[in-house]
């Protein structure tokens, strides 16, 4: 997905709100306007054919030189969560 900035104007109270409502619901403000967007049916509700592996595959391989049994070998999870 290509991005792009978008610069506006809210009033005091108008970006008051945003950064408390943004604070509340512990997304960013900008997170918060996509999803208002979305809900004025601007923008679509999800990318359809748009799989989990597309979202992340840009990360996959990228990193080298942990232990390969990271997630499964007890002794890595010894403390896991204390």
């Amino acid at each position: 997905m290509q991005e792009s900035a978008l610069s506006l104007r809210l009033s005091a109270a108008e970006s008051k709100a945003l950064r408390e409502r943004a604070r509340k619901e512990g997304v960013s403000q900008g997170s918060l306007v996509r999803r208002a967007l979305r809900a004025y049916g601007v923008t679509p509700e999800h990318e359809p054919g748009r799989s989990g592996y597309d979202a992340i595959k840009h990360l996959v391989g990228k990193y080298r030189g942990g232990p390969k049994d990271l997630s499964s070998n007890p002794k890595h999870l010894a403390d896991y969560g204390a």
